[in-house]
């Protein structure tokens, strides 16, 4: 099987929330699929006691980046991957 195609599974982690809507720790999961489009589900339901989770959907890695990473850099936010076997 060629790993190239299998999707990658990540999570963004947050030292500060600018907004106070998302929290901070892991606030979403996500995974990059061969095709580089990324759905991402938001955590809210956990780290906000009341809170709803929703998905996105992003037509590229960049997409994703420029609008969850790079446009709040306040945030703090780290990309973690997930090991892969």
């Amino acid at each position: 099987m060629n790993k190239g195609l299998e999707p990658r599974l990540f999570f963004l982690a947050r030292r500060k929330d600018a907004t106070g809507i998302s929290g901070t720790g892991r606030v979403l999961d996500g995974v990059v699929f061969h095709t580089g489009q990324v759905v991402v589900c938001w955590r809210s339901d956990v780290n906000r006691p009341g809170g709803h989770s929703s998905i996105a959907i992003f037509p590229s890695w960049e997409a994703f980046l420029q609008v969850h990473v790079e446009s709040h850099p306040e945030n703090e936010a780290e990309i973690r991957w997930l090991s892969q076997e």
